[in-house]
């Protein structure tokens, strides 16, 4: 069979498969049920081939809707594209399973969601899966209509559905539910997630957790039993490798005092990035990062730059709910200082002395502490004393060995000649 017909009788199968209506001359069937059972049974469809074709709904983003048993939606292709972050808030794991066709013995896309977790496709995942479709799919996009079905194991729950990248907006009038160990897609500049006494864990001990693929910083805080509640924690998370950790004590009184939590989150607008608050924390062993170098150059420490004499103790991520301590001793020596003496003249001091080893002006008698970069990027300290030359006073030299100074406009310009060697106003020699 050639292309062009193999296209063909594709577009005419699919047709066939999607119509919901009965043929001209079998009026005396007495449902339209029965008449897809017969066509079910006729091409070798699977079970749910009946319940695909007639009760599929429409599926549109953002999707958000109670789920307690199987439902089926009718999508397009291009839906497919944007990829996919799925919430789920229940007790039970949820499955979704996308179909090409209502007749597909096999779903092209598996996408099981865990209890009170969210779980995503991003646009290259999804892409990748919906080209072993067939270099088809592209083609028959128009008419294809892939089918998405969801059904809960074991129970019933909440589902959001958005495109990649992308998560509901939970204000304070309608918060999500913060779940431990969910991931909230953040792509609104301000957020707020409430989580209840009984979910708060008996330990106090937690930690938010921020992930931007650029590190772009946030600013988190909780506060209780409301957005306007009394703030109990704040902390600006600066990248994806430090954490906040609230104090566990106010954590506890929360809980004993039947107090809801409220998270709330507040970024830079037209970025994404995704929240996380995990409950009893587990920690890796520590490490300790020591360094030596001289003043002037930086040293780096978990990401940061530092210039200056630093101890700490540094909490920062690992994966998932797992922590580690790290010790950073960082230590940058003090140049020993050097000396220099210089004589000159009080004109040239006047006009601003050049010390030549630094480029520095010196405009006075008297101490200078110069700081400048050597050549090994080191910072080296230079204490240079500048003094009157008393030989080159004017009323200490003899009449014939006194210098003259005259002033010529040429061309405009003002000229000092000394000796007959010619200045300009700012001391600079001219040929």
């Amino acid at each position: 069979m050639t292309r062009s017909g193999l296209i063909y009788l594709l577009l005419t199968v699919a047709a066939l498969l999607s119509a919901q209506t009965q043929p001209v001359g079998l009026e005396a069937v007495p449902a339209s049920s029965e008449w897809c059972e017969t066509v079910r049974k006729a091409i070798g469809a699977p079970y749910y081939y009946c319940q695909c074709e007639e009760e599929s709904e429409a599926f549109a983003f953002p999707l958000e809707r109670e789920i307690s048993d199987t439902v089926w939606f009718k999508a397009t292709v291009n839906d497919l594209k944007y990829g996919l972050s799925a919430y789920w808030f229940a007790n039970c794991s949820i499955t979704m399973e996308v179909y090409a066709l209502c007749a597909s013995k096999e779903p092209t896309i598996v996408l099981t969601v865990g209890p009170n977790q969210m779980s995503e496709l991003d646009v290259d995942e999804i892409n990748a899966q919906l080209s072993e479709m067939g270099d088809m799919v592209e083609m028959l996009s128009g008419v294809l209509t892939p089918r998405m079905r969801a059904y809960p194991n074991g129970g019933k729950g909440r589902v959001y559905c958005y495109p990649y990248d992308q998560g509901p907006e939970s204000k304070c009038e309608d918060p999500l539910p913060l779940r431990a160990g969910m991931t909230y897609v953040c792509d609104k500049p301000e957020n707020v997630y409430r989580m209840d006494y009984n979910s708060i864990p008996s330990s106090g001990n937690a930690f938010v957790h921020w992930k931007q693929k650029k590190n772009k910083p946030c600013e988190v805080w909780l506060t209780l039993d409301s957005c306007a509640g009394e703030e109990i924690g704040r902390a600006a998370l600066s990248d994806s490798l430090h954490v906040f950790v609230p104090n566990a004590e106010a954590i506890l009184a929360a809980k004993a005092e039947q107090h809801s939590l409220w998270l709330h989150i507040k970024h830079e607008e037209g970025i994404t990035g995704r929240l996380y608050w995990y409950n009893n924390p587990k920690f890796a062993d520590g490490t300790l990062i020591a360094d030596t170098t001289c003043y002037g150059k930086a040293l780096i420490a978990n990401s940061q730059r530092f210039t200056t004499d630093t101890a700490f103790v540094d909490t920062t991520w690992v994966k998932k709910d797992t922590l580690t301590t790290m010790e950073v001793a960082l230590t940058f020596t003090m140049p020993e200082m050097a000396y220099d003496t210089v004589w000159t003249d009080s004109i040239s001091v006047r006009r601003g002395y050049v010390y030549q080893p630094t480029g520095n002006i010196l405009r006075e008698f008297g101490d200078h502490e110069i700081e400048y970069k050597g050549n090994d990027g080191c910072t080296n300290i230079l204490l240079v004393t500048l003094l009157v030359d008393e030989s080159t006073k004017v009323d200490a030299l003899p009449e014939e060995e006194r210098r003259r100074a005259a002033k010529q406009f040429r061309n405009g310009q003002l000229i000092i000649l000394i000796d007959k060697q010619k200045y300009n106003v700012l001391g600079q020699h001219i040929e």
